[in-house]
């Protein structure tokens, strides 16, 4: 029966290195991967610091609109003009003091018609005051034009 399986005499022996192999692979390489990841910033955090599939309007959701506004007026001139519409604002608390912020923002350059632009922006709170700006970290940001106005 084994000789329709063996039909080389180094079958058996590649075999087990075949399977030595994938071993120490999986073992070295794979396995340590997987724990640096979950140990990663992403993965880790403070369970109390929520996490909401819905969207959330809270204090913290609030100070993460007042953050958001702040990185985006560094993407703009000090001489432009921001108008930024806090109300009509989305907000998430993905957890793990991580927030999604939708909003709009009027922009008029100077000498320029003004522009309306929604941003989305997620970002981090680090620790520490809500209030600093300090204490945030901006992971991502994007910035579109709506409409153009008169």
């Amino acid at each position: 029966m084994w000789e329709k399986f063996i039909k080389n005499k180094y079958s058996v022996l590649l075999l087990i290195v075949y399977v030595i192999a994938l071993y120490v692979i999986l073992n070295k390489v794979v396995v340590p991967f997987v724990l640096n990841m979950t140990e990663s910033e992403f993965f880790t955090g403070d369970s109390s610091e929520g996490g909401e599939a819905a969207q959330v309007h809270n204090e913290r959701t609030a100070m993460a609109l007042l953050q958001c506004n702040g990185f985006v007026r560094e993407k703009y001139e000090e001489d432009t003009v921001l108008v930024f519409d806090d109300k009509a604002h989305q907000s998430w608390d993905i957890g793990f003091g991580r927030f999604l912020i939708k909003s709009r923002v009027m922009v008029t350059e100077p000498g320029e018609a003004a522009v309306r632009q929604q941003y989305v922006c997620e970002l981090k709170h680090t620790g520490g005051d809500l209030a600093d700006h300090d204490n945030w970290k901006l992971t991502g940001l994007s910035i579109t034009d709506v409409a153009a106005t008169q």
